[in-house]
C-alpha cells in the first residue's frame, strides 16, 4: 500500500484508512507510472505482489544518504559500521534479489550512483522461444534483453535499499514476470531454485532477499528440496512480512502470507524508527506491518523487524553530466520491501565483518548468523508482531568481528 506522509495525507485511524484504500481503488488507475503499482496490487489477486511503495524527496541526500545520517540508519547503528568505521562489503558476499524487472539505466544508476551503489554482476531471467523455455544470465546493461524491460520501479528501489547499507555488494538479480512482460519467472518457478543451488559457489551467493508476497501456497516437494539443499549452504533467505496491516497478511478475507509462512524463510517485518504521525510510534512495528504466529515452532512468523516507514530509496533515472554518471533521486520507500533488504545489507555487514576477524573469506555458518543477529536484536525475547525486534548493525558487525577472531 502506498501511503503519503509530510503533510500531504494523514492517517489517523483504522476507519480512516479503509476509506483511503477504498477511494484509492477507484481512483488509483488515473494516477502516474509509480502510483499504477498500487492499481495492479488491487486487481491482479493471483499475482505476488510487491510490498512497498515509494513518497516524498529526501533533503541533502550526500549527507542523509552519502553519510548514512537519515534517522532510518542512525537508528540502527548502520551509520557507525559503514559512514564512521568505513566499513563496505567485501568481494565474497553476493545477495540474490528476486523482483519485477530492471532497465538499463535503473541498472547503471545503482552502480554509478554517487551516494551508494552496488555491484550488479549478474541478471537471470526466463522466456520461451520457439517453443522451448529458456533461462538466460546476462552480465552487462548494455544487453539487448533489456531493451524490452517493463518499467516498474519496485526491483530499482528495493536494490537502492541494500545499497545504502551494504556498499559495493555484489547483487545477482533474478527478473520475475509481472503484468504485461515479455519474459521473467513465473512467481516461484522451481528454476530459480535449481539456478542458485547449483550456482552457490561459483557465485558466492550467501544471502537472497525477496519483497514480494503472495497468497498461492506455490511450493512443491522439489522446491522443499531446493531450499533445504540452499539452508544447507549457508544461504539466508530473506521475504518481506506484507503490508496489509492484519495477522497473515490478509487483505478481503484472503491471507498473502507465502514465503513468510514457509518455514525456510525468515520473514521481515517494518518498525517506526521514528514518529511518522497518526498511530505510528517510534520503536513500534509499523502500522501496515504484517505478523505471523504467536509461537516459533516452524517459523511460521515474523523474525525482525527493520525500516520501512519512511527509507531512502532510488526513483527515477538520468545522467548527470557533471559528474559523467547515471544516478536518480532519492526518496522515502514505505513497506517491508525496504525492511527486508535492509536486513539482508546487515547480514552482508556481519559476513564481511566475520570474515575480517576470521583473517580468511570462509563464511560463517548459517546458524551463526542466527546467532549473531539474535545477539544484536532490540528484544531479548520473542513477540508476535514484533518478532525479535531490529537488528542493531554496529553490534552485529562487532559481534561477527569476534566471532570470527574466536574461530582462527
Amino acid at each position: 500500500l502506498k501511503f503519503s506522509y509530510g503533510g500531504k495525507i494523514q492517517i489517523k485511524s483504522r476507519k480512516m484508512l479503509s476509506l483511503f484504500i477504498m477511494v484509492s481503488v477507484i481512483i488509483a488507475p488515473v494516477f502516474s507510472n509509480n502510483d499504477l503499482l498500487f492499481s495492479f496490487i488491487i486487481n491482479n489477486l493471483d499475482y505476488g505482489l510487491p510490498a512497498g511503495y515509494i513518497d516524498d524527496p529526501v533533503p541533502n541526500p550526500a549527507t542523509n544518504v552519502g553519510n548514512l545520517q537519515d534517522n532510518a540508519y542512525t537508528y540502527t547503528g548502520a551509520d557507525c559500521v559503514v559512514y564512521d568505521y568505513g566499513i563496505h562489503i567485501d568481494d565474497y558476499v553476493t545477495v540474490v534479489v528476486i523482483d519485477d524487472g530492471l532497465l538499463e539505466n535503473e541498472w547503471k544508476a545503482l552502480e554509478q550512483n554517487p551516494e551508494a551503489n552496488v555491484d550488479i554482476i549478474g541478471f537471470l531471467t526466463n522466456f520461451t522461444y520457439g517453443g522451448e523455455n529458456c533461462t538466460e544470465y546476462i552480465t552487462s546493461p548494455n544487453d539487448s534483453f533489456l531493451d524490452y524491460q517493463e518499467a516498474h520501479g519496485h526491483g530499482y528501489s528495493v536494490i537502492s535499499a541494500l545499497a545504502a547499507v551494504a556498499r559495493d555488494v555484489k547483487v545477482i538479480f533474478v527478473d520475475l514476470k509481472y503484468g504485461d512482460d515479455l519474459y521473467g519467472f513465473e512467481y516461484g518457478d522451481y528454476k530459480i531454485w535449481d539456478w542458485i543451488d547449483n550456482n552457490q559457489a561459483s557465485k558466492d551467493i550467501d544471502i537472497i532477499s525477496w519483497s514480494w508476497v503472495d497468497h498461492n501456497d506455490f511450493a512443491t516437494t522439489e522446491i522443499h528440496q531446493k531450499w533445504s539443499s540452499m539452508l544447507d549452504k549457508n544461504i539466508m533467505m530473506l521475504t518481506a512480512a506484507g503490508n496489509y496491516f492484519t495477522y497473515l497478511n490478509t487483505r478481503w478475507g484472503i491471507s498473502h502470507q507465502y514465503q513468510s509462512y514457509y518455514s525456510e524463510w525468515y520473514s521481515v517485518g517494518s518498525i517506526d524508527h521514528e514518529n511518522r504521525g497518526g498511530d505510528s510510534r517510534k520503536g513500534y512495528k509499523s502500522g501496515f506491518s504484517a505478523w505471523y504466529e504467536s509461537y516459533t515452532t516452524g517459523n511460521h512468523i515474523v523474525n525482525w523487524l527493520e525500516p520501512g516507514n519512511g527509507v531512502p530509496v532510488l526513483s527515477g533515472t538520468y545522467y548527470d553530466s557533471q559528474h559523467h554518471c547515471w544516478r536518480g533521486n532519492w526518496i522515502y520507500g514505505c513497506g517491508t520491501s525496504y525492511s527486508t533488504p535492509y536486513l539482508a545489507a546487515t547480514v552482508a555487514l556481519i559476513i564481511t565483518g566475520y570474515h575480517a576477524g576470521l583473517g580468511s573469506y570462509t563464511d560463517p555458518s548459517l546458524q551463526k548468523i542466527i546467532e549473531i543477529l539474535l545477539y544484536a536484536s532490540s528484544r531479548s525475547t520473542f513477540d508476535q508482531q514484533m518478532g525479535y525486534g531490529y537488528v542493531d548493525a554496529y553490534l552485529a558487525y562487532g559481534k561477527a568481528y569476534t566471532e570470527g577472531r574466536l574461530a582462527r
